[in-house]
């Protein structure tokens, strides 16, 4: 048990799941909740958390809780919910983190709740609202759209994406030659090691292969400092990865904008992303307004917030909106209006 003082209590836990090769593995993360002793369902509110790097230290169970935990559990635990929090596969796991997977984010974000149902007292069997920004941002649309495939024994009401990457082909030429380069190793690192026919050294400069080593001594930060200053063309011994047939196949498959949502979504973005673009999750909205079936969706756009800053300026309407999903409202489809 971890201490959180008057807000509740949490556990740094680890539970089953399946990883993208169909193959079982234990995932580690975090479940809080107001306290262990009721008989009534409790919302739940499953967070899914930006990138943090793809090694094994970089889990964020393994330094919760800090002071953002405690701010982002406190408006939730205070509304009497459960929440949960997945480090993903790979991370306090066997192996390296499958990044931008979407079906391994996504079974991630889903598996935890399951496994916080069978903590007692705990109550984690009300509705599901879920939220991510950035890497979480991505993982949430793929709950979104992923929902009736992997989970659907659990009631997902309302699924609110941060900043979720999108548009992968334009996003990677933004991201070249920028202070943020360093995402795209990662990238290719984590599709390789989730699917047997993508080798990253094929497509990378022999005297560069070091790099791919050094993923897993450190986080996000020391990833950009090893791979920023690189010319992003000496990095590649291919013109262009999407180009390649096998590559293209798997970043197209892991883009958010394939499938229809399954549940409300709501896309929250500062249109001074330096990370990722605002026109990015414009194209987004737009794709999955044409899309047939689709389940509500709208996006709201702060002007002024940076990637990071955004967090702090929709936090107060992310909470509002979540709970309006929980207490039955309907959700607004921007896509009819």
């Amino acid at each position: 048990m971890v201490d959180i003082g008057s807000l509740g209590v949490a556990w740094r836990v680890t539970y089953s799941s399946v990883s993208v090769t169909g193959e079982p593995i234990e995932v580690t993360g975090v479940i809080a909740a107001p306290d262990s002793d009721t008989t009534t369902p409790r919302p739940v509110l499953s967070i899914a958390h930006g990138t943090t790097g793809l090694a094994d230290q970089c889990a964020p169970s393994a330094s919760f809780p800090d002071v953002f935990d405690l701010a982002a559990l406190t408006p939730f635990l205070e509304r009497g919910w459960v929440v949960t929090a997945t480090d993903y596969e790979g991370m306090g796991g066997p192996g390296l983190h499958a990044y931008i997977v979407g079906e391994s984010e996504a079974r991630g974000v889903f598996d935890i709740v399951r496994a916080a149902r069978n903590i007692g007292g705990v109550g984690a069997d009300g509705p599901l609202v879920v939220w991510g920004h950035s890497q979480g941002g991505h993982a949430a649309m793929h709950v979104s759209q992923r929902w009736q495939d992997l989970a659907p024994d659990l009631d997902l009401v309302g699924v609110a994406a941060g900043a979720p990457p999108s548009q992968l082909d334009l996003l990677s030429t933004f991201l070249q030659g920028s202070d943020f380069q360093g995402y795209l190793i990662m990238v290719g690192a984590g599709l390789a090691v989730s699917y047997p026919e993508l080798d990253l050294k094929s497509v990378t400069n022999p005297e560069y292969h070091y790099l791919l080593d050094e993923l897993e001594n450190g986080c996000t930060g020391y990833v950009m400092d090893l791979v920023n200053p690189i010319p992003f063309s000496d990095l590649l011994s291919v013109a262009d990865i999407f180009a390649i047939p096998e590559w293209r196949a798997r970043l197209t498959e892991n883009d958010t904008n394939q499938l229809p949502n399954q549940a409300p979504v709501i896309i929250l973005h500062g249109d001074q992303d330096e990370q990722i673009p605002i026109i990015s999750s414009e194209f987004l909205l737009g794709q999955l307004c044409d899309m047939p079936d689709h389940a509500p969706v709208e996006r709201r756009v702060y002007p002024g917030a940076t990637h990071t800053s955004a967090v702090f300026d929709y936090f107060d309407d992310l909470v509002v909106w979540l709970e309006a999903r929980i207490d039955g409202e309907p959700a607004v489809d921007q896509c009819s209006s």
